[in-house]
């Protein structure tokens, strides 16, 4: 049986950084902005539901999903932003709950997602880690990540779950305000504690 892991964190906390790190210790990730990507590829049933609900003007001239006008159209719109998630998570939730079935082979499997505690996948998680630091860094890393002005920064922060509420609702909280190999430390430390990788 697999020990299933859940990760996540704000935008710009290191969770992806993280993420492929965990992925050269042979653990089985399961990414959901890829997932995401997946299931409303051209031809999907997943694009031909988003179409009847935003209309053609969504795709590209190829067809594909545009998701930077789908991306407008959300954004500060939360009636669209509803119609959005009724449409994806559904969808999301399905594949994951296929690849986990396809990846029961493996020993640690790990969803990361930053949605993780928002859209329910906690409840398939044996244990939650979260990545965490404080909001003026995090403003930093993506202002400089992202080449965004703070007030951009600050409206994609709004837009996720609060960090202490993740930072309650996780099993483990790891500090990722210091280095890339201090943050590191500290998830296998962890993982050693809990037998999951060998001491």
């Amino acid at each position: 049986m697999s020990y299933i892991l859940g990760l996540t964190g704000g935008i710009g906390m290191g969770k992806s950084t993280l993420s492929t790190y965990l992925k050269t210790l042979g653990f089985c990730v399961l990414d959901a902005d890829q997932i995401a990507r997946k299931v409303v590829k051209k031809g999907t049933p997943g694009l031909r539901r988003l179409v009847q609900t935003f209309g053609q003007k969504i795709l590209t001239p190829e067809g594909d999903l545009d998701r930077a006008v789908l991306g407008k159209i959300v954004f500060d719109d939360p009636k669209m932003l509803a119609k959005l998630n009724t449409v994806m998570i559904p969808l999301i939730k399905a594949e994951y709950l296929t690849q986990i079935a396809h990846a029961k082979s493996a020993k640690v499997i790990v969803l990361d997602a930053p949605l993780l505690f928002e859209q329910g996948y906690d409840e398939l998680c044996d244990a939650v880690v979260t990545v965490s630091l404080p909001q003026t860094l995090q403003i930093k890393r993506i202002m400089a990540r992202d080449h965004l002005a703070k007030e951009d920064a600050l409206a994609r922060i709004k837009h996720q779950l609060p960090d202490e509420i993740r930072r309650k609702k996780a099993t483990v909280v790891l500090d990722s305000s210091g280095t890339v190999e201090e943050t590191r430390a500290q998830m296998i430390k962890w993982l050693k504690t809990n037998h999951l990788i060998e001491r």
